[in-house]
């Protein structure tokens, strides 16, 4: 078992950041060491044992920094155990289309490391409270499933439970 993780994260809101702390807090009480970051203020992998990477999904991608960053440590992560963990509002439905296109969120991660395990979890969408009915239709149109916050701690929680790093 790995002793030292690091949760490194790109979010844009601040919700991937709030599932990556989740994550975090799960593996220490598994035991772990683990520091939770956002990968930009990640200079070197040295001490750690694995990784578990995640990112905002926006435009159907990971965040350009959190493809960068993994490009930029390929070498070093292709030495250790990494999973990785996406947070999106779209296609979170359990259709043919929706789970081939979430499942395609995490491809530039896969072009670059094997991944152990890989989580896909609904962050936050419009609300009632703050989107006019109009812009929350739009987004439903285009595949849209969270609406307002979506995050399920519980499944969270779950999937950093069964990790096997």
């Amino acid at each position: 078992m790995p002793e030292r993780v690091l949760v490194g994260y790109a979010s844009g809101t601040g919700t991937t950041a709030g599932v990556a702390e989740a994550i975090g807090r799960t593996l220490a009480d598994r035991g772990f060491a683990v520091d939770v970051k956002p990968m930009r203020e990640v200079s070197s992998l040295t001490g750690y044992d694995a990784c578990v990477l995640g990112s905002a999904i926006n435009g159907g991608s990971p965040l350009p920094e959190a493809v960068s960053w993994v490009e930029s440590n390929a070498s070093e992560l292709a030495q250790m155990p990494v999973a990785a963990f996406c947070v999106h509002g779209m296609n979170g439905g359990t259709d043919e289309a929706q789970t081939r296109k979430r499942l395609a969120y995490l491809d530039k991660f896969r072009a670059v490391v094997k991944l152990k395990a890989e989580g896909f979890f609904l962050g936050k969408g419009p609300s009632r409270e703050d989107t006019f009915f109009l812009a929350r239709w739009a987004f439903k149109a285009f595949g849209g499933t969270a609406e307002g916050d979506a995050r399920d701690w519980g499944a969270i929680r779950g999937w950093a439970e069964r990790l096997a790093l």
